[in-house]
């Protein structure tokens, strides 16, 4: 699979897609950064995999709406981490077929339940009918957090699939 970070073209390809993706219009909250953690996850063996989504989505704020509460921020960075340990729990050496969509609907759980926390700090009154409010303003990005993962996941995940297979098979036509 994927050793080192910095020597993979794989890694490098969707850090590419990423970017990419941060800066062409899109609705909010869909977007790759969730799927880039599971496939970190999933594939890098390193610690740095923790890393990937969080890195991704400070290229994706600095290059587009720029630095906004820092109190949100690291609860926002925070749900990204979260997306990594699904990949790294849930995928990690499993049945891809029936693991990545509850990696995904985890990952998009995980993601909302925590980023709304910063939100609900720094935007509504501090009750339980704050934070009832804040969660339930939040669900359309939920709904949009939860399509961005399973649409890029699949890209990520079966594009890597297709290219191991191909280069399996240019491996066995290479021995032939």
């Amino acid at each position: 699979m994927l050793k080192l970070i910095s020597a993979n073209k794989e890694v490098w390809f969707l850090l590419g897609i990423v970017a990419i993706s941060a800066v062409l219009p899109h609705p909010a909250n869909v977007t790759p950064i969730g799927a880039l953690g599971l496939f970190a996850g999933a594939h890098i063996r390193q610690q740095g995999f923790l890393l990937l989504p969080v890195a991704a989505a400070l290229f994706a704020d600095l290059t587009t709406i720029g630095v906004y509460s820092v109190l949100i921020m690291f609860f926002v960075y925070t749900g990204h981490l979260v997306s990594a340990l699904c990949g790294r729990y849930l995928v990690r050496d499993r049945a891809l077929s029936t693991q990545l969509p509850i990696a995904v609907v985890a990952a998009s759980l995980g993601f909302y339940l925590i980023s709304n926390i910063g939100n609900w700090w720094v935007y509504q009154p501090h009750t339980w009918a704050g934070i009832v409010e804040c969660y339930t303003l939040g669900l359309p990005y939920l709904v949009r957090t939860l399509f961005g993962n399973m649409l890029y996941s699949s890209l990520f995940f079966g594009v890597f699939a297709f290219l191991q297979q191909l280069s399996s098979r240019q491996n066995v036509t290479e021995r032939s």
